[in-house]
């Protein structure tokens, strides 16, 4: 009898353990279900949450343009100060801006025009001799007084003429002026706040050897900021009425095409050390040729850029003097500055120009495009 009242006693205490553990276990079995569908219900949020972000970011990037298109869009508009205006974005449909929330971000915000950018208001931020070009970006009024605005203000063939084989040259007003002051060609020029390097090279003249570019030989570093610049010899070429074979006259001395202009654009170190020549880009009249510019020959120089195409002042925005309204953003200063990528200062060159139009922007911020 005793023996049989421990064996029910030992099994009622394997029972008891058997119970707990059990319990333990269809409770820890409930707990780790419940955690499961915990982790289930989190990853559901935030698939959900991420989903969402998604599809604002898509809409976003359909409703953005690139900032220079927009600027323009806004200029064409007539430059409203305070009235909406449309534009057409990337998903070819059109949305309405204005001034305030949408153009003057562009001048205003850091990170805007790339990665890191300053602001152009960091150095254009008043009609003051300490702002550079004397020019106020932080405003409309600002913006609609331009630049150099205590001093003075300062052309689609390359020398300024009204057209492809006219002669009616304009070097200040030229294409190809623009570009080599703007310092976006050639590539990867350093960039110069205080521009000092904007009309090129430094030139020197060896009697009938003609003109040499300070540091193109490679014994010397290219040296900036002189009289007698590189910009200069051209612009006195142009001036000169663009001769093929009869000498023209810069800085007191005959100088000709062959022997002192064409070097600067098929020779490689001529525009800073390391420089690639201009024709190593635009080498022919085709469409496999940078803008479909020939700059090896006089004849191609003479037939300007996009001639299997089309080609595409000193008020901000094209207006023929401040106060003006008839703005014309093709020929404006700005959409110069912006399009030869010298504006953000430090603005990363790019070959296939993909970014001279800027960044995709939407309500005055940046909108990276995946």
């Amino acid at each position: 009898m005793l023996r049989l009242i421990m064996k029910f006693k030992g099994f009622i205490t394997w029972w008891v353990v058997f119970t707990i553990w059990a319990t333990a276990f269809v409770v820890n079995l409930q707990a780790q279900e419940s955690n499961v569908q915990m982790c289930i219900s989190k990853a559901l949020i935030t698939y959900l949450e991420c989903a969402q972000e998604g599809t604002t970011l898509l809409k976003q990037t359909n409703a953005a343009i690139k900032a220079v298109d927009l600027i323009g869009a806004w200029v064409d508009s007539g430059a409203p100060e305070s009235k909406t205006f449309q534009y057409t974005a990337i998903d070819g449909n059109k949305y309405d801006a204005d001034f305030q929330s949408d153009i003057l971000p562009l001048f205003t915000n850091d990170g805007i025009w790339f990665k890191g950018s300053r602001s152009c208001a960091s150095c254009h931020f008043a009609n003051s001799e300490n702002a550079y070009h004397e020019m106020d970006t932080t405003s409309y009024s600002g913006l609609m007084k331009g630049g150099d605005v205590l001093s003075h203000p300062p052309g689609v063939p390359l020398f300024g003429e009204s057209g492809i084989g006219k002669t009616d040259y304009d070097w200040d007003h030229s294409k190809l002026k623009a570009r080599l002051r703007n310092n976006r060609m050639p590539p990867n020029w350093p960039e110069d706040l205080t521009e000092t390097n904007r009309d090129g090279p430094c030139i020197t003249m060896n009697g009938k050897k003609g003109v040499h570019v300070q540091g193109s030989d490679g014994l010397k570093k290219h040296k900036y900021g002189c009289e007698a610049n590189v910009v200069g010899l051209i612009g006195a070429w142009v001036d000169g009425g663009a001769p093929k074979t009869s000498s023209f006259t810069y800085a007191g001395v005959q100088l000709n095409f062959q022997r002192d202009v064409l070097p600067l654009f098929v020779k490689p170190n001529m525009w800073f050390a390391g420089s690639a020549p201009c024709s190593s880009c635009h080498f022919a009249n085709s469409e496999i040729s940078y803008h479909e510019m020939d700059l090896s020959t006089y004849e191609g120089i003479m037939k300007g850029g996009d001639v299997i195409s089309e080609p595409p002042g000193v008020a901000l925005l094209g207006e023929n003097k401040i106060g003006a309204t008839d703005f014309n953003w093709e020929k404006s200063k700005m959409r110069a500055r912006l399009r030869n990528n010298r504006m953000p200062n430090a603005i990363e060159f790019d070959i296939t120009e993909e970014n001279r139009d800027g960044p995709l922007v939407l309500k005055g911020k940046r909108i990276e495009s995946k």
